[in-house]
């Protein structure tokens, strides 16, 4: 919940951060409850459904502001990892 006093930039930032929060919990109950034992759910079911997440919470978001650089370090802001999965050929 948002205070009524937050400016719009901090009940963006606040958005954001719940949106984040719900992906992961699940996240985490998906792959905690996948009922296919044979064939798990892992982090890269994922991965498109994250990279969406981060445009909804950083450009869409924040129109007209500087995108984070994704490949700066992770201390600096960049992606925690990069999906280097190569896709099927056609």
């Amino acid at each position: 919940m948002t205070h009524p006093d937050a400016t719009d930039h901090q009940r963006r930032q606040q958005y954001a951060q719940e949106l984040h929060a719900r992906f992961e919990a699940y996240r985490l109950g998906a792959i905690e409850h996948w009922p296919v034992a044979e064939q798990p759910l892992t982090e890269t079911a994922f991965a498109a459904a994250r990279r969406e997440l981060e445009l909804m919470t950083g450009a869409m978001l924040h129109p007209g502001e500087k995108p984070r650089d994704l490949s700066a370090p992770p201390a600096a802001g960049g992606a925690q990892y990069e999906d280097v999965t190569p896709a099927p050929w056609p």
